[in-house]
């Protein structure tokens, strides 16, 4: 680190926010981080279903393992947690220890997850040609029918019930995918699972993301998956340590 850089942070490298203001008693409750991936019936069976159709899809853009990933409960280790985010600094995305600056990197999210390092970037900008199969190009049709029930369609114990296709119980077989119902599996993890969004809902921010994985496409999703953890331990150190704010803090 150049030496100017160096004298600038000696003294501010971690975000003292979390020894000041910050307060623990969050971290006591049964489910300290609300949008903390848990795993349903509904979810397993709706990803074994989707695994026979998509599966050999998935490794090749290389998503299998981030999704087969929630097929068994993550349990937080809460005390781990808070103490590694009393060394974040948000200034420059690290946990600053004695022995020098320790981080996650765009490789972590390839070894760890098998997220693609390289790929076109995922950003607002990322708009998903309405194809056949579009949940994106298909929702306003769908809100329109179902009036004010819409919004309730997003929650996640509606979305399966609605978006989801059951497979016959008396004889084991498959039944035909839904019209959207890739789509609509792809938007249900990116929001419930892998960005834990804060609204705890589906959220259509992630509806041309999906998009484009259902159609097959390979994205950068690794950096896309790092910033958002960035972002969501800035959070929660500048909050007073409180881990209500949702994103992914399973993956730190």
């Amino acid at each position: 680190m150049p030496e100017m850089l160096v004298a600038h942070l000696k003294n501010n490298l971690v975000d003292l926010l979390a020894f000041d203001g910050g307060d623990f008693q969050d971290w006591n409750v049964a489910r300290p981080q609300p949008q903390w991936p848990t795993s349903t019936s509904d979810w397993e069976k709706w990803m074994s279903r989707m695994e026979h159709f998509f599966g050999q899809q998935w490794k090749d853009q290389g998503i299998y393992h981030l999704i087969k990933l929630f097929d068994r409960p993550l349990v937080m280790d809460r005390s781990l947690l808070a103490a590694a985010l009393c060394f974040w600094s948000s200034a420059t995305n690290t946990m600053n220890l004695r022995f020098g600056m320790m981080t996650l990197t765009v490789l972590d999210m390839v070894a760890l997850f098998g997220l693609s390092p390289l790929g076109v970037e995922v950003n607002a900008a990322l708009v998903a040609p309405e194809a056949e199969g579009s949940f994106k190009a298909a929702w306003p049709t769908v809100a329109k029918l179902a009036g004010s029930k819409a919004k309730n369609m997003l929650n996640y114990s509606s979305f399966y019930s609605n978006f989801g296709v059951e497979d016959s119980a008396d004889d084991d077989s498959i039944a035909p995918l839904g019209e959207v119902e890739h789509a609509a599996f792809l938007l249900y993890w990116l929001c419930k699972f892998m960005f834990c969004t804060q609204a705890n809902k589906i959220t259509l921010e992630f509806a041309h993301l999906a998009d484009y994985l259902a159609q097959g496409e390979r994205r950068a999703l690794g950096p896309f998956l790092l910033g958002h953890i960035y972002r969501t331990l800035h959070d929660v150190v500048t909050d007073g340590m409180k881990p209500k704010h949702g994103g992914p803090l399973w993956a730190f």
